[in-house]
């Protein structure tokens, strides 16, 4: 309640009071008759303060006024902590809804992280089970290569050791035609000896013989050169197969000793 609201009720009480005490001034007047002095007693008073009724409503609603005023603010209070013990609230679950929606986001991101690692581990190990099977594809190439070649030199071992067999053949039988036809001049001496080159062709004819080492004596070396001229053709070379004849005697080479005639 303010002080202005107090002003009026003071001042009517004071006028009151004012009256009161001005009555009993009035009709007081001294007497001079003897009286016994009593003994004075204790007095209680107390200040009793009148207001009028108009007055006690104003103040009853000045009171109820503050007392609405009181539970207003109360009320706007209890409001302003609803409101927020709810934004608490409400920010309690969001930080709650975030802290959930990270940890799902990281339990994601882990499962990935290790799906992605799976992945990876069966892309290597399918990749390494591609290398094993590529090495072990070039080690049986490569052993079945090694066999071919091995068979193939083989084969051909054994074919140019037939072929030189064949051949040998043919040389012995043309050497001893030769041989047959050489007469050895008297100059001729042990240790002497001449190899000559004779070029043929597939008919056996013999085209050019010439001396690629001389043995040192002229009549011994010309000996064997008409030895070869006076038989002009091997017709034994018609029957050998082509490629022995080609490797062989296009160009054979004899050597002439007084002793024997050989390759």
């Amino acid at each position: 309640m303010t002080v202005k609201a107090y002003t009026l009720p003071l001042v009517i009480s004071l006028a009151l009071h004012a009256l009161v005490f001005g009555l009993m001034f009035a009709n007081w007047s001294p007497k001079s008759e003897t009286r016994e002095v009593k003994r004075p007693q204790a007095i209680q008073a107390k200040i009793v303060e009148f207001t009028p009724k108009s007055q006690r409503q104003s103040e009853q609603a000045a009171q109820q006024k503050v007392i609405d005023m009181r539970q207003r603010q109360q009320e706007r209070e209890r409001q302003e902590a609803e409101r927020r013990r709810q934004q608490q609230e409400e920010a309690r679950r969001a930080k709650a809804q975030k802290e959930k929606e990270q940890r799902e986001r990281e339990a994601k991101a882990e499962r990935e992280r290790k799906e992605a690692e799976r992945k990876k581990r069966e892309q290597q190990e399918a990749e390494r089970r591609r290398q094993q099977e590529l090495e072990a594809e070039r080690k049986r190439i490569e052993r079945q290569r090694q066999l071919e070649q091995a068979l193939s030199e083989e084969e051909e071992f054994f074919e140019a050791q037939q072929a030189q067999e064949v051949a040998q053949s043919y040389v012995n039988v043309i050497a001893e035609r030769i041989e047959n036809n050489w007469s050895r001049p008297p100059s001729a001496r042990a240790g002497m000896e001449v190899v000559l080159e004779i070029q043929l062709v597939p008919t056996g004819q013999v085209v050019d013989v010439s001396v690629v080492e001389s043995s040192g004596n002229g009549a011994f070396d010309r000996s064997a050169e008409q030895a070869v001229k006076r038989i002009d053709r091997f017709e034994e070379v018609q029957d050998m197969p082509s490629e022995v004849f080609e490797r062989h005697f296009r160009q054979l080479r004899l050597e002439f000793k007084p002793e024997d005639l050989r390759l």
